[in-house]
């Protein structure tokens, strides 16, 4: 019997497949589940956890497009659907041409023509342009790129699959009862005083002496379960403004939050019910800030070794986590929205403003940190809108309860929230502060913050506004992988990448000087953006000396002392000359220093 033409053809299909990853792990499929392959990427024979799927189809006679550019493969309308769509894992379309033993791709979930036609839905079958540019094994480099891509278009569908309810439509026919005669007496009245005091104290500059004198109230009230929640929320709310003020890593406010939300939590574990409510409400948004919190060092280097370009495996891996990280995220963006949910029918919802408006506050966070990816933008507005209905939703309770604290709080935080002076949310503040008198505190107060936001946005920089230096950066992206930067040694990495990132007060001195990277670089260091932490070289161009060194100021002393005091062909830079500025500038720079 006669062995099929297709059946040989596929298997000559299947063999350059093969060959083109074969330093890859490649699992075929055992079920017709859409693909033929599953594809784990590995890095100096190690698994990266990252895998791909992958359909395969080979032909004796390729169709190529008259000028060459593309292959026209024919598939189903469902098929196509599955793989560009349905799928939540990178997935491409191969052909492999037998006869020229090469193998194509196209990334299908990044072929916007194709996801324009599969919108349309106007024929059975549809026809997948495959660029003959991606030809492999010739361009791994790009299909890595295209793979990363794929990763963040699957992430971006994923966080896009939930849509923002309007909670302040589900309150409707669901009366809110409120605890009166609780609330009037939440603090009980021998311990009221004490803590009215340390918000006095707080508010005139003497954080310490209100802190102190909070922790009393707790060791003096045990049993007294409202003045114990009220003095322990308080408490967090003073701590998280001396980690505000302090140089230490922000990962410990969220920490604080988590660790204030927990313990509301078990003072109030099931009575009284408002307070269990409260402390449930404040639990989910600390919960959301601790994976909010690790997502934003994890951003700041993708970001980094994105515009680099230099290591696109390691974006790969990046990517993987960056989804995983994100995934996570959106679980417990999820969670805080059902409970808001539940909240709007809720009789107990009087209490939950406050608590609201901190889902809110780490949301709008979220949406920020994604509008600076390009691959996220879409998914930030989402995140922005939902922002949005939630500290609507918070402004209606407090309306409701006649509660202007609560009200200006929300109105104060939407502000965070838009991106344009016109917009929506700027539109909705001065709708709610035009209801309120002329001569109200809290009228002023809120047209002012709306005053100083606007001048913002023109760049107008005020006393007290909190500026992210390189520190808060670093220890970012390192408790972002799980390392505490307050330990050794990645204290004295960051100190030292932090003194030696601009190199211009060494190289500004002779214009023979250059900087190079030294051979025995840890990798790990340029992976977490301590790159300046790492080994350097001084060298001469002009007469081949080279000295070595970890710390930019001792290696430039010693090759001084050894060869430049006594040089007579020293030639100091231009006066004004910086390192970052010739590059800016576009001039030719012989400094071989690691791009920031």
């Amino acid at each position: 019997m006669k062995r099929p033409e297709q059946h040989i053809t596929d298997a000559q299909a299947n063999a350059i497949f093969l060959e083109a990853f074969s330093e890859w792990a490649v699992n075929p499929s055992q079920q017709d589940y859409g693909w033929d392959y599953v594809v784990e990427v590995f890095r100096n024979g190690s698994s990266t956890g990252l895998s791909f799927n992958a359909q395969l189809k080979g032909s004796l006679h390729t169709n190529y497009s008259s000028d060459s550019t593309f292959i026209s493969q024919s598939l189903d309308r469902d098929a196509v659907d599955y793989l560009a769509r349905q799928l939540q894992q990178p997935t491409f379309l191969f052909h492999a041409d037998v006869n020229a033993k090469k193998l194509f791709w196209s990334a299908v979930q990044l072929d916007q023509a194709l996801l324009a036609a599969l919108e349309r839905e106007e024929t059975q079958s549809l026809t997948v342009r495959i660029p003959t540019a991606n030809v492999l094994p010739g361009q791994i480099d790009r299909f890595r790129d295209d793979l990363m891509r794929s990763q963040m278009a699957v992430l971006s569908r994923i966080l896009l699959g939930t849509k923002p309810a309007d909670f302040v439509e589900a309150m409707r026919g669901h009366p809110s009862t409120r605890m009166t005669e609780v609330a009037e007496d939440l603090h009980e009245k021998g311990f009221r005083l004490d803590l009215l005091t340390a918000h006095n104290q707080m508010r005139a500059g003497d954080l310490a002496g209100a802190i102190s004198a909070v922790r009393k109230v707790l060791a003096n009230s045990t049993g007294y379960v409202e003045t114990q929640f009220n003095a322990t929320l308080q408490l967090g709310e003073l701590e998280f403004l001396e980690l505000t003020k302090s140089e230490l890593p922000q990962s410990m406010i969220a920490d604080r939050r988590l660790a204030t939300a927990r313990e509301l939590c078990r003072i109030a574990k099931r009575e009284p019910r408002y307070l269990h409510l409260f402390a449930q409400i404040k639990l989910k948004a600390a919960e959301l800030g601790i994976v909010v919190q690790d997502l934003h060092g994890l951003l700041m280097i993708w970001e980094g070794h994105y515009r680099q370009g230099n290591d696109p495996v390691w974006l790969a891996v990046l990517s993987l986590d960056l989804s995983e990280r994100l995934r996570a995220v959106h679980r417990r963006y999820n969670q805080a929205l059902r409970l808001a949910a539940a909240t709007a029918r809720s009789r107990f919802r009087w209490i939950t403003a406050r608590p609201i408006v901190d889902i809110a506050v780490q949301v709008t966070t979220l949406a920020t940190l994604l509008d600076n990816n390009r691959f996220f933008k879409d998914a930030a507005r989402e995140y922005r809108a939902a922002a949005f209905q939630l500290v609507k939703f918070a402004a209606a309770i407090a309306t409701e309860n006649k509660d202007m604290d609560e009200l200006f709080e929300a109105v104060a935080h939407a502000r965070m929230i838009e991106k344009q002076k016109d917009g929506e949310v700027i539109t909705w503040i001065r709708s709610v502060i035009e209801q309120w008198p002329e001569t109200s505190d809290y009228r002023r107060n809120a047209e002012e913050l709306i005053r100083r936001w606007m001048a913002r946005k023109d760049g107008v920089k005020f006393e007290g506004d909190t500026q992210t230096n390189h520190r808060q950066i670093h220890y970012n992206i390192l408790t972002s992988a799980g390392i505490d930067p307050t330990k050794e040694p990645w204290a004295a990495h960051i100190d030292l990448a932090i003194k030696d990132d601009d190199p211009t007060r060494v190289l500004v001195e002779c214009e023979r000087k250059q900087l190079f990277r030294h051979p025995g670089s840890n990798i790990m260091l340029d992976r977490l953006g301590l790159e300046r932490a790492n080994p350097k070289i001084i060298a001469c161009e002009l007469h081949g000396h080279r000295l070595a060194g970890r710390d930019l100021d001792g290696i430039n002393e010693r090759f001084k002392e050894r060869y430049c005091n006594n040089c007579g062909d020293r030639a100091p830079r231009p006066a004004g000359w910086t390192f970052y500025g010739d590059e800016q500038a576009g001039a030719k720079n012989e400094c071989q220093f690691p791009p920031p």
